[in-house]
């Protein structure tokens, strides 16, 4: 009976006449018995047809025992993926067990055809919509249409495109190519941007049209949604920027159509989201300004990580006091609609009200509601406005910030993921602040310096929060998880729930070790994952669900009050595991950054010399 409420469980997910069943499964297909040795047919739970290739789908209990946990199913799913009559074929396979949707433990493989290979399909750690199911397929056994490799070598050339002759003060060109991609999205500009010809008259700026032409399209798209709680934005003012640019109009249509064929378009199919956030790091970080403003874009494999470690339901309303891009709305957005199962009202409401968004930078604003827009338009609740309404380290709300308080808590929020500021008292007032606008019993994952619960000046304020709510786990990230952006803070993800009964002192709190997340920094590249950290993330989010003292999870259970009553913010046991490998942080930057200037001169000298024979530019 267990079984079968696995496979009811994943019935509901995806629909009952979505996969056919074991007992209609066509013997066409040639699935052998599991049993070891036996030539006899067997059939799999669950299998889908998807043309040109297939998924196979086994369900366990998830109970203890080598013929009901979460292995058995995995060994079950490798042998249809690999004894059936179709060998020419690529194979998805399904592992699924646990008794409830919250606690059902999925793996994700992929055998390519003509091979007994599998492999895992990374960022995949539970049931997902047939559509991102193909997206994740697509991009292991064909290649993402937009890869990190070709979006960031892309946008490096763009960004020395924009920067020939200060064309786009570097600034402002994250957010003219947010335009560029806007535009595209809009029918009418895409009917008239290639038949724009230069204006008669020469005294005219050769790309006029085509800048009005752009600051329209950008604000017909996103002037249809806007919160009457949002400080006021002009879109044609906040884009008035474009209408300077003066790139020479063949050229600008050039740019235009590569970034229509190379990133617009790719970006559809891909199963990546925050592409603006990439190219405003890889804008302004290239112009030399990341350091001139305090913001830390959250690395994507973080960002989702973060999104999983909240554990969305369908009808999760999630908060970002401070989105900047709109990653972690994207995240949780596309997560949403995943539950929605393709119900067209549901994923309408999730649009329209489960996902909410403060900022007060008027780029990341723009930035975030372009993102948006550009996948999937969850605008309705972005606002422009400082969300802080707790400061002074205290949960007093000022009287001019009541009413807004009352807006967002009047949304009742569930969920908050946050990545914010870290200067002066900012995180720990962006942890109250989100505290109070959550529902009782919603859910807080920030990641921030990893003493700001223990410096002595927030002790006070720290004591004050776990009076509202409860610490869950706190996990320690690696000392050069903001190595792109030059910057060397340690930072830990912290979970809390709120809740009316704070937190009891007698209560364990999971702490977790993650220095060493599989990624490794490669010179000229930055720091890339070396192919494990999928199975990290997926140790990490079981033990921290189950509360487990792991191994491979470097993960322990402790207290944070002493038997005296004090508060211990690290714990009362400290980390049991063997400490991992340190690394010279400022060493490998200056390293970095002197081979990344190596090869940014010998491109230079190379394209001088290329030019001077006249055969052109070249691809890095």
């Amino acid at each position: 009976m267990a079984e079968s409420t696995t496979e009811n469980l994943f019935r509901e997910f995806y629909g009952a006449s979505t996969f056919v069943e074991k007992r209609d499964i066509p013997k066409k297909f040639g699935f052998q018995s599991k049993r070891k040795g036996s030539t006899d047919d067997g059939f799999p739970d669950f299998f889908k047809d998807m043309g040109s290739w297939l998924i196979v789908v086994e369900a366990k209990s998830g109970e203890p025992g080598p013929r009901s946990d979460h292995a058995a199913a995995l060994t079950d799913v490798r042998s249809y993926m690999i004894n059936n009559a179709v060998p020419h074929t690529d194979v998805v396979g399904i592992a699924v067990s646990g008794q409830t949707l919250e606690s059902l433990r999925v793996t994700h493989l992929l055998r390519k055809g003509d091979s007994d290979e599998i492999e895992e399909l990374e960022g995949l750690q539970s049931l997902v919509s047939l559509e991102a199911l193909s997206n994740h397929y697509a991009a292991a056994a064909i290649g993402d249409p937009l890869s990190d490799t070709q979006l960031r070598r892309f946008l490096r050339r763009l960004n020395e495109r924009f920067h020939k002759d200060s064309r786009v003060r570097d600034t402002e060109r994250s957010l003219f190519f947010s335009a560029l991609m806007i535009a595209l999205d809009d029918e009418p500009f895409r009917n008239v941007y290639k038949s724009i010809s230069k204006p008669e008259d020469d005294r005219l700026v050769g790309a006029r049209y085509l800048n009005d032409q752009i600051v329209e399209a950008v604000t017909r798209q996103l002037e249809k949604k806007i919160n009457s709680e949002s400080k006021q934005i002009d879109w044609r003012d906040r884009f008035a920027f474009v209408k300077t640019v003066d790139i020479p109009l063949d050229e600008y249509k050039e740019i235009i159509g590569e970034i229509d064929e190379r990133v617009h378009q790719p970006s559809k199919r891909s199963v990546k989201r925050d592409i603006l956030g990439r190219a405003y790091k890889i804008f302004l970080s290239r112009a030399g300004k990341m350091d001139n403003k305090n913001i830390i874009l959250t690395p994507d494999h973080i960002k989702t990580f973060m999104v999983d470690l909240a554990r969305l339901g369908r009808d999760d309303v999630v908060l970002d006091t401070c989105m900047g891009s709109g990653g972690f709305l994207m995240d949780a957005m596309e997560q949403l609609v995943d539950k929605a199962h393709g119900d067209e009202k549901v994923i309408d409401h999730i649009h329209e009200h489960q996902l909410i968004g403060l900022e007060n930078d008027a780029i990341l604003f723009a930035l975030a509601c372009s993102n948006m827009f550009l996948h999937g338009d969850g605008r309705s609740n972005l606002l422009y406005r400082d969300s802080l309404v707790t400061r002074g380290k205290s949960f007093t709300v000022a009287k001019r910030d009541e009413k807004f308080r009352d807006y967002i808590k009047s949304q009742k929020p569930t969920k908050c993921v946050i990545n914010p500021p870290y200067e002066n008292d900012n995180p720990i007032n962006f942890t109250m602040s989100a505290i109070e606008y959550l529902e009782e019993g919603g859910r807080l994952v920030i990641i921030m310096p990893n003493n700001t619960l223990s410096k002595n000046a927030n002790q006070k304020a720290a004591l004050a929060i776990l009076k509202r709510a409860r610490l869950d786990f706190v996990i320690d990230m690696p000392q050069q998880l903001f190595f792109e952006q030059k910057r060397g803070v340690k930072t830990s993800i912290f979970g809390f729930t709120k809740t009316s009964n704070g937190h009891d002192h007698d209560a364990l709190v999971t702490f977790v070790d993650m220095e060493d997340d599989g990624h490794e920094v490669q010179l000229a590249h930055g720091r890339r994952d070396i192919g494990r950290w999928g199975g990290i993330a997926t140790n990490v989010q079981r033990a921290i669900r189950d509360g487990l003292e792991d191994c491979e999870a470097r993960s322990w259970r402790t207290q944070i009050f002493d038997d005296a009553g004090r508060f211990l913010p690290r714990g009362v046991r400290q980390n049991p595991w063997p400490q991992t490998q340190s690394h010279d942080l400022d060493t490998a930057i200056a390293d970095w950054q002197e081979a990344r200037a190596v090869r940014e001169e010998a491109q230079a000298a190379m394209a001088a010399v290329l030019s001077a024979a006249g055969i052109g530019g070249f691809d890095d």
